[in-house]
């Protein structure tokens, strides 16, 4: 899975950290045969969660935030940075950073405690 085709996924947090300059993106969503062997997950999980790390952040414009889904997050790769937006419904967040990094992920069964 690239970090810039997230189409698939729900974005369920974004938490801001001031003190290093970065957002980090949490999503989760379902797994498809192909996708299965990328996150190396078992066969018999079909739920992803995880997250993503942008550091070096810079230029952030938050022109609302009601996290009614859904909620769309798109990155366009400008020089050796990317231009991250995410809107939605009443959502409205830019903002500039290095190319996300995944920091974690974690397969299951959907529904599953």
């Amino acid at each position: 899975m690239s970090t810039s085709d997230l189409s698939a996924f729900e974005l369920c947090a974004l938490h801001w950290d001031e003190r290093d300059q970065a957002i980090t993106a949490s999503f989760e969503g379902p797994l498809h045969d192909a996708a299965r062997r990328t996150w190396e997950a078992p066969p018999e999980h079909d739920w992803i969660r995880f997250h993503l790390r942008f550091a070096a952040v810079d230029d952030v414009e938050v022109r609302g935030w009601s996290h009614q889904l859904p909620i769309g997050v798109e990155q366009v790769p400008v020089g050796d940075r990317v231009s991250v937006t995410v809107t939605g419904e009443g959502t409205d967040v830019r903002f500039t950073s290095a190319p996300a990094a995944r920091v974690s992920s974690r397969t299951s069964k959907a529904g599953a405690l």
